[in-house]
């Protein structure tokens, strides 16, 4: 799905205005504002781009500096993607558990109705692990999880991923174990000291339907990033706020990829400048083909073609003539080519978003060769 905006471009005409009605605090000041949404702002930009880190720290700025459920809703949504699941679910129980004032705002509790949606959600996606000593010393049995320790025989809740199991028990020789537990899944780990044997077994549990929450879909944003029900508002430029008050940015998909029309248009792009730069290079051969029958009409021995005896007069202007036509039919399909791609590749950094979860970065080259342009862009 789609989305137009900037998640917090309402937060300080809508949101804030919970914050300031709160006898708990005193209003934020209007210099304090403007920084909650520049790190709001920066955090939803992020959050686009997939560069879900620096999203999750823009938005904790943005909370520690005014405090919003609709902040905190992104911090557990940018936890979420990250696939650190057991503390996006400690962030979504805090909005859950927050009581709201009788005048707090709408968007304060459509935050933490949303809230508590997803809480449910992320919550049946957490693996858990339990762990089991057996054997002759296991009574006295050390059990550590990534160097913590954990009960044993009791399921313990951790993100998905690889982690390193570590068991020891007095007189007897420990174990290290590396187990990888997945999304919504029970994993039973058995444990024999005595045999120095360790057994995994899981089973998946029910897991909810909405996978990683997204923060809108078509019309106007909230601001919490949800999407609220109505028309789409005017199209304004990048990072601008509407009449409404939520901010849009391009047309990119919800999950960072580029849409089926940004697809269509870089396509066009580059398909436009292919084209051209092999008709103009095709133009390019065919002008030298005209000119080496002309040079085969002078001779080896005659070089001008007004005193040249025998030479037919007209089919070697006539070659000239071709050869000229040709030449600028190669120079403006050089130049259609590399319209399109100056154009395609303006399209891209105005438009494009990079295609990247947090350290992977988005790459565009617009490299001149002989007769085009070379246009290379890694999603």
């Amino acid at each position: 799905m789609r989305f137009r905006a900037a998640v917090m471009g309402t937060l300080l005409l809508v949101t804030l205005a919970g914050a300031e009605a709160s006898a708990q605090a005193p209003p934020p000041s209007p210099r304090t504002r403007q920084a909650a949404v520049a790190y709001a702002n920066q955090g939803w930009t992020a959050y686009r781009a997939r560069r879900y880190r620096e999203a999750l720290q823009a938005f904790r700025r943005a909370e520690a500096t005014v405090h919003a459920p609709t902040f905190l809703i992104m911090v557990a949504r940018s936890c979420h993607k990250l696939g650190r699941l057991t503390e996006a679910r400690s962030v979504y129980q805090l909005i859950v558990d927050e009581q709201l004032s009788a005048d707090a705002s709408q968007a304060f509790r459509q935050a933490q109705a949303e809230a508590r949606t997803e809480l449910e959600a992320v919550a049946s996606r957490i693996p858990t692990v339990e762990i089991t000593v057996t054997g002759a010393g296991s009574g006295g049995a050390q059990v550590a999880l990534d160097g913590l320790d954990v009960p044993a025989s009791t399921p313990v809740a951790r993100d998905p991923g690889s982690h390193t199991l570590a068991v020891g028990a007095p007189g007897r020789r420990g174990l290290t174990k590396q187990i990888v537990l997945k999304e919504g899944t029970r994993t039973r780990v058995e444990v024999d000291l005595a045999a120095g044997k360790v057994r995994i077994g899981s089973d998946e549990t029910e897991q909810g339907a909405g996978g990683a929450p997204q923060p809108a879909g078509p019309g106007r944003v909230a601001a919490d990033g949800g999407a609220q029900e109505g028309g789409e508002p005017q199209p304004v430029g990048p990072g601008q706020v509407a009449a409404d008050g939520s901010a849009q940015e391009g047309g990119d998909a919800a999950d960072g990829r580029p849409s089926s029309r940004s697809t269509a248009v870089v396509i066009t792009g580059l398909a436009g400048t292919a084209v051209g730069a092999g008709l103009g290079a095709a133009f390019v051969l065919l002008s030298n083909e005209k000119a080496s029958s002309q040079q085969l009409l002078l001779g080896p021995a005659c070089t001008d073609p007004a005193r040249c005896p025998g030479l037919d007069l007209r089919r070697y202007n006539d070659l000239g003539h071709a050869k000229a036509d040709l030449a600028n039919a190669a120079v403006w399909s050089f130049l259609a080519a590399g319209a399109a791609g100056l154009g395609t590749a303006a399209y891209v950094l105005l438009t494009g978003q990079p295609d990247a979860r947090d350290a992977t970065a988005t790459s565009l080259s617009v490299i001149p060769m002989p007769g085009g342009l070379v246009l290379s862009k890694r999603w």
